[in-house]
């Protein structure tokens, strides 16, 4: 099966591509949605030196907005928490409380900072290490050109406000209305600095349907299919709460002998080695 899909992916479901036609059909008939994860989902894992692509938190610590002991710190984070995210022994309900507390102490330490509205925009445009997945340009394209229109969820775990700055810098074309960002939002004063995030703290283990604002609920009413795509076992859930057919597409970026097993139980289908937009998203929604 993995020979009729774009190299390098692995098939793991054999009703996949049978999920692939489904989904085009859906398309047809305006009955698809796509839900993506940003961070090494949207955008890729590496640039093409082999340096590791900047998130959207890394952003505003790339371009020097954030200070040099808010660096250190949050890399000692890092260090404690991420192995955590990708350890394929512990169960997700036992990670969902530590990486609350992650995101929580994260988002403290930038309290902290001197950041504002109008620094995101110029931290954004000097980031010169973070870029789209190969393919995932034409793949939004296409899903905003589609007719009819197909909606688009980008659901993160990250910061909306970056995520929705660096879309709008690197995209050759405007988000449409039928394009969300479901992220934490920063919540800034009348001098237009931050003063707080939103609420409920959204990280990589509590990503559900139950998250989204009306406006992107509305968006989702009537779909009968969607196409998920994310780089961990946690962008899974991100579907739930809507009663719809799902075909999942899973990024394993790296550490693949030791989190393909997993991400096989998961995904209908596996991109490896920060692969490009599979060919059978494209044929998803019915544009390949």
């Amino acid at each position: 099966m993995a020979e009729s899909l774009q190299s390098p992916v692995d098939a793991v479901d054999s009703n996949a591509l049978e999920l692939v036609d489904r989904a085009s059909a859906a398309a047809a008939k305006g009955e698809l949605l796509v839900i993506l994860d940003f961070d090494r989902t949207l955008t890729s894992n590496f640039m093409p030196d082999g340096q590791r692509v900047t998130s959207a938190h890394g952003i505003l610590e790339v371009a020097s907005v954030l200070s040099e002991t808010f660096k250190s710190k949050a890399q000692e984070l890092f260090r404690k928490y991420y192995p955590i995210e990708i350890d394929e022994k512990m169960p997700i309900d036992e990670k969902v409380p530590i990486m609350h507390k992650w995101y929580g102490q994260v988002h403290e330490l930038i309290m902290k900072e001197n950041v504002t509205k109008d620094n995101i925009a110029g931290a954004v445009s000097s980031c010169k290490t973070i870029r789209l997945r190969d393919g995932m340009l034409d793949f939004l394209q296409s899903c905003q050109s589609h007719d009819p229109v197909i909606p688009v969820i980008i659901m993160s775990a990250g910061l909306g406000d970056v995520i929705e700055e660096f879309l709008r810098q690197v995209l050759p074309f405007p988000l449409q209305q039928s394009t969300h960002v479901v992220s934490n939002r920063m919540v800034f004063d009348e001098s237009g600095r931050l003063s707080d995030f939103s609420e409920p703290l959204l990280h990589m283990f509590n990503k559900t349907a139950a998250f989204f604002p009306e406006a992107t609920k509305k968006l989702a009413e009537g779909k009968e299919f969607c196409l998920l795509m994310g780089d961990g076992v946690g962008d899974c859930t991100m579907a739930d709460g809507l009663e719809i057919e799902t075909l999942k597409v899973g990024f394993l970026n790296e550490k693949v002998e030791e989190r393909l097993p997993e991400f096989r139980r998961k995904f209908d289908i596996v991109v490896t080695d920060d692969g490009v937009v599979p060919e059978a998203a494209f044929r998803a929604i019915h544009s390949a």
